[in-house]
């Protein structure tokens, strides 16, 4: 519909816009049809590979039967590291940001690069930590190395989140602690915080959902 508005807009005739859109339909169609079937393929041979011994038993040589406990345990060890680490300077980079930075030159830069950081390759971000982390130490493998990539992944987000809805409270909270006498990072951290917490739960479960792929 959108695209036969945008074709009566430049002078197109009826039957030459019907026929266009005719096409981008079939394709759609088309579209549909092949992932369809690519879906029927996945559940139709993925399903009679499920069973319990691919969560109780490790990964097994080649041509021999056995599971995937170990990967599944990995993965889980390896992102829970990495929000650990993501949450404690995402929340604090962006409580300083949203309390405390303002519009400082200072603060801009950090924005600035929180913002380079969120639409960073993931393969760029795990080249680099593995160029820092990984290569100096060869041969072998590093779970602490992988932590840090996912890491680089998730801070921007749990930042940019964090400063958000911190700035989204209203002033109030902050006056009223004031008033009782109460220092400024204890009003932040027993008020504010608290206040956002629904909020700050929302940045780490969507940090966590970029990472887990």
């Amino acid at each position: 519909g959108i695209a036969l508005f945008v074709l009566a807009m430049y002078g197109i005739n009826r039957s030459a816009a019907n026929e266009i859109g005719f096409g981008f339909a079939l394709h759609a169609i088309i579209a549909l049809v092949a992932l369809s079937a690519i879906l029927w393929s996945l559940l139709t041979n993925g399903l009679g590979g499920l069973n319990l011994d691919i969560f109780l038993k490790d990964e097994p040589a080649a041509g021999s039967h056995g599971g995937l406990r170990n990967a599944i345990t990995g993965s889980i060890v390896i992102c829970l590291l990495a929000m650990a680490i993501a949450l404690v300077i995402g929340i604090l980079a962006g409580t300083w940001l949203a309390e405390f930075g303002g519009n400082s030159p200072f603060a801009h830069a950090v924005r600035f690069i929180n913002d380079v950081l969120l639409s960073a390759p993931s393969i760029l971000i795990g080249l680099f930590v593995w160029g820092l982390m990984v290569a100096p130490h060869l041969p072998g493998y590093s779970a602490w190395a992988a932590a840090v990539a996912l890491a680089f992944l998730a801070a921007p987000v749990v930042t940019r989140t964090t400063e958000d809805i911190l700035r989204l409270q209203p002033h109030t909270l902050r006056e009223a602690g004031v008033a009782l006498g109460t220092p400024q990072w204890v009003t932040i951290r027993k008020i504010v915080w608290k206040a956002a917490g629904a909020g700050l739960l929302t940045g780490g479960l969507l940090a966590f959902a970029r990472i887990s792929g």
